[in-house]
């Protein structure tokens, strides 16, 4: 039953935010949802463990808390063509597909590259050692201007660290792109390990679950 309920909250931000992009809706929808149940515990899947982004995605929908997500990661076309150049799709055949002429890959594009792409999510295949990711995040929250610390929730023997670690801005509109590294210590387990980044301005937590692949 999860789609009628994102499907009409989708349509409620649309509503409420008629300029909003489809990839902002996604946005606020994904980093205001909860991973905790009513007690206020972690959720649990159907064997009652601790259920991960696999089971649950970003977690539970927060219609209120949509409306008023603080910061989006608003996905842009350039960035889904970007997506397919980092698998291997050649510039002519993207531009047979987008009508973009003008468009070119990267000389730099490559695989690893996908997990680039500014999504409210953060997924790495193949982690042999460290990777580092760039996200960028637009202020729709106040006005006036807000600064946004950071904090990272990670397992044992994968190392998160976030450049900056606060976020100040301005005003509305305003974009500033920051950088992840993951690295994979000799504690290590092998396989998927999970996480998140949450941004909070002491009104808005703006999270981001993560999903790295540790090989």
């Amino acid at each position: 039953m999860a789609a009628p309920h994102v499907s009409g909250t989708a349509a409620l931000l649309k509503a409420v935010n008629p300029t909003w992009s489809a990839a902002a809706i996604r946005s606020a929808l994904v980093t205001t949802a909860t991973s905790r149940n009513n007690a206020g515990n972690p959720m649990t899947n159907d064997s009652n463990i601790w259920a991960s982004p696999f089971d649950i995605g970003a977690g539970e929908v927060s219609p209120v808390g949509a409306l008023n997500p603080g910061l989006i990661y608003d996905t842009t076309m350039d960035d889904y063509l970007l997506f397919l150049c980092n698998l291997g799709f050649k510039a002519s055949q993207i531009a047979s597909v987008s009508g973009n002429q003008a468009f070119n890959c990267s000389p730099e594009a490559r695989e690893e590259m996908i997990s680039d792409m500014n999504y409210p999510t953060i997924a790495i295949s193949g982690l042999k050692s460290s990777r580092s990711i760039k996200r960028t995040v637009t202020n729709i929250g106040s006005a006036s201007g807000s600064v946004y610390k950071v904090t990272v929730d990670s397992p044992q023997g994968l190392d998160v660290k976030v450049s900056p670690s606060q976020l100040a801005f301005s005003g509305t509109s305003d974009k500033i792109t920051y950088s992840v590294m993951f690295t994979a210590s000799g504690k290590a387990n092998k396989g998927y390990a999970f996480g998140s980044i949450t941004w909070a301005d002491g009104t808005h937590n703006v999270r981001t679950p993560f999903a790295v692949n540790i090989s």
